[in-house]
């Protein structure tokens, strides 16, 4: 789930609100209040490329102005958005059970959010008035919604199980996980990464004592202690599932069972594999295993897939790293978490403009043009789908993307056009054009290009249809490069394209209809779902699961995957259970060399942060380096 630095304290956020509170008593503006965690939106940084209005306020507000439904119930109306942030979800929790803070939409995490339905803290949502998310042609992913709606918390008050999909609006999801550098020289001679850590007990055997760090967060880490704990149940269910005993449902109710133990028997045994769990770790960390990975100082992290693709892009960007190397994500065989960050409504007073606008930033929010910046920004994946979250997500991983819009870097890039063979005009190559065979010449693997126009086709004179070919492919020669236009004439300059496409060795298709599928506008045929990728790379299992990859994994596991990832529900009443053990697990003594490092890295971690933000801006362009990198090769 996400966590940031908090670098705001909240106390502040209460005060910015109190001042605004006024503005209430003004009947022509209306005040929307809001509560993120830290760089968690699209925010204005020209410093590292980001150069329009932040999303949350400019943005937002020249939406609502322009929209057909929400802009007449605004008009002569002003808008004023005040934002804050905070750092996990138990303050956010925290400054709502006090009373102190106000506000009108806050972000949470799924075990968050069944808290504050049990608690009634939270109200129902309006799905009328958020067609980009409920509505028919909505733009979130089916696949993801039909998890959430799965998901149910008890009312006390009600006394009835009320679904999490009533209340929420899913904004960022993930996967937990093990990010390691292959290549670290500090993994004993009898480590096999690869294959190890499609396994949860890796972390508790002696290859890599001292070599990895575990998160200083309760739930996060007792989850990893509930997955050894009950390897055996965890490795039958896996097995019963692989051999067609039980179907996948069946299968992610058992995993989601035991994955959400707590009552206080099952919170002992846990205890005890955490603790032997500590003595194999070099330390807990809160936010610094992502950089301390790529420095060297680790070698293996528990880490949340959204700063696994950070570590991976930074440990791949020469610029940051003397001698760039890759790192890898795995998702262990018998199962982990997967967790959703969603917006919901807090049971706080606001007036019926206020309820509105909320509605209206949801809706905002859950359109793809403003979802896919969000996305960029933060580099965590967007619970929308979409035409805009597509395209971003061909940008940052096909690799047709490269070949056929690539060239260099920002100053050096080309489009690729062909020659129609019946009207000699030149056509921009798209992505449907371009399918990856390889070539019979065994000197090279060339990626063939095929043009699909249904005007290809041959007529008689009485203008019967006598022949119809589609997928002609395109030869070398029928590729251009157009350089310019003259200014003049309007003509096109063209050069010949004189180069072959190269198709690397590990590229592979990559199916995600099952996150897109029925939020596509534009994109309608099947072949859209499909992405060609050199950096999915995934290592698969004898039994074929796929369990480690890079960052396409990351972000986009594959759906089998997803099956064996099980929702982390609210502990309710066996909370106690929980915080006891934490507590008596944090409480023995770090080792001596482990206080040291320790001490000498809270020196340094301003370093980092300041280092963080500086590099957020780059994610992209390292990407696009990286697939250019290798297509030179």
């Amino acid at each position: 789930m996400k966590k940031k630095n908090i670098l705001i304290p909240i106390s502040l956020s209460i005060l910015l609100l109190g001042l605004s509170g006024c503005s209430k008593n003004d009947s022509n503006t209306i005040v929307l209040r809001i509560l993120n965690m830290e760089d968690y939106i699209y925010v204005n940084d020209p410093t590292n490329g980001y150069d329009e209005p932040n999303v949350y306020d400019e943005q937002f507000i020249e939406y609502v102005r322009n929209d057909e439904y929400y802009g007449p119930l605004f008009e002569g109306k002003k808008i004023s958005v005040v934002y804050d942030t905070t750092d996990t979800n138990e303050t956010l929790y925290s400054s709502l059970q006090t009373g102190k803070a106000y506000y009108d939409l806050i972000c949470p995490s799924d075990y968050m959010i069944q808290k504050l339905v049990s608690f009634d803290m939270i109200l129902p949502l309006e799905k009328e008035l958020i067609p980009n998310y409920y509505g028919e042609g909505s733009f979130a992913s089916d696949y993801l919604k039909d998890i959430m709606d799965s998901i149910t918390s008890r009312s006390y008050k009600k006394q009835e199980d009320l679904s999490v999909g009533d209340f929420a609006v899913g904004y960022m999801w993930g996967t937990l996980g093990l990010l390691f550098n292959p290549e670290y020289p500090g993994f004993s001679k009898d480590a096999n990464p690869f294959n190890d850590m499609q396994q949860w007990h890796t972390l508790w055997t002696q290859p890599y004592k001292g070599t990895f760090s575990i998160k200083d967060s309760m739930r996060d880490t007792y989850a990893v202690g509930i997955m050894e704990t009950f390897k055996d149940e965890l490795e039958n269910a896996k097995k019963q599932y692989d051999e067609g005993e039980i179907d996948k449902v069946k299968y992610n109710e058992i995993l989601t069972e035991i994955f959400n133990r707590c009552d206080e028997a099952s919170a002992k045994k846990v205890q005890v594999s955490l603790e032997s769990l500590k003595a194999n770790a070099f330390g807990l960390e809160v936010d610094s295993g992502k950089q301390d990975i790529v420095t060297g100082k680790i070698g293996l992290n528990l880490a949340w897939s959204g700063d696994a693709v950070y570590s991976m892009d930074q440990a791949e960007d020469p610029e940051q790293v003397s001698n760039p190397f890759e790192l890898y994500y795995a998702i262990p065989e018998i199962g982990s978490n997967i967790w959703f960050d969603a917006w919901v409504m807090p049971s706080t007073s606001r007036t019926e403009d206020q309820k509105l606008l909320a509605h209206a930033f949801l809706n905002f929010l859950c359109d793809p043009n403003y979802a896919a910046k969000n996305m960029d920004y933060t580099g965590y994946t967007s619970f929308i789908g979409g035409d805009d979250i597509l395209e971003l997500v061909r940008d940052w991983y096909d690799y047709r993307t490269y070949e056929v819009y690539g060239g260099g870097d920002d100053d050096n890039t080309y489009s690729l056009f062909y020659k129609d063979p019946l009207d000699e005009q030149l056509y921009e190559v798209s992505y449907d054009d371009c399918h990856f065979e390889i070539d019979s010449d065994p000197d090279y693997d060339n990626v063939t290009l095929y043009y699909d126009k249904d005007e290809i086709a041959d007529y008689d004179d009485e203008g019967n249809l006598i022949n119809a070919e589609t997928d002609l492919p395109l030869e070398l020669e029928d590729l251009y490069i157009l350089e310019s236009t003259d200014e003049e004439t309007g003509e096109e300059v063209v050069q010949t394209y004189n180069q072959r496409l190269i198709l690397p060795d590990e590229i592979e298709e990559v199916n995600l209809k099952y996150f897109f599928e029925g939020t596509l506008t534009e994109y309608e045929e099947e072949s859209d779902y499909i992405f060609y990728s050199d950096c999915y790379l995934p290592f698969k299992s004898e039994d074929g699961n796929i369990s480690v990859g890079r960052q396409f994994f990351c972000q986009y596991p594959d759906e089998e995957t997803i099956t064996r990832c099980a929702v982390m529900k609210d502990y309710r009443e066996n909370n106690n259970n929980i915080m006891k053990m934490w507590e008596e697990f944090k409480s023995d003594p770090l080792p001596l060399w482990a206080i040291i490092l320790f001490a000498v890295e809270g020196a340094i971690i301003l370093g980092v942060v300041a280092l963080y933000f500086i590099n957020k801006g780059r994610k992209k362009y390292i990407r696009k380096k990286r697939k250019l990198n290798k297509a030179s090769k």
